[in-house]
């Protein structure tokens, strides 16, 4: 006769003990290649292994209102200086467009006419 087979699940602390243990990898790993704090918060509370009591909106908030005011005044300038030139570019290729949709409906035009 052969023997029992039971279920052999781990019990509830055996799992939680593995999962506190990966989630110490993977922050280790995070620390490693984060390039400041504040993206080693990013990734870790991304990946769901921030330590309890860590609130990304609130390190973000406090990185924020640690930084120089000229600092931010920069950085502003910079993305808008981003988006005006990426709306310039989008207006002379607008522009680029039409005119060759104008040229070619012109050609037709012209085709059309002198064949008749």
């Amino acid at each position: 006769m052969p023997p029992k087979v039971t279920d052999t699940q781990p019990a509830a602390e055996q799992m939680h003990a593995v999962e506190e243990e990966t989630a110490r990898s993977a922050r280790r790993v995070v620390a490693t290649y984060a390039q400041d704090f504040l993206d080693g918060v990013t990734l870790m509370s991304m990946l769901g292994v921030e330590p309890e009591g860590l609130v990304h909106k609130k390190v973000l908030a406090e990185q924020v209102e640690s930084e120089p005011k000229t600092t931010r005044k920069k950085a502003t300038k910079k993305a808008t200086k981003k988006t005006a030139a990426k709306k310039a570019t989008k207006k002379t290729t607008k522009k680029a467009t039409k005119k060759t949709a104008a040229k070619k409906s012109t050609k037709k035009t012209t085709a059309k006419k002198t064949s008749s």
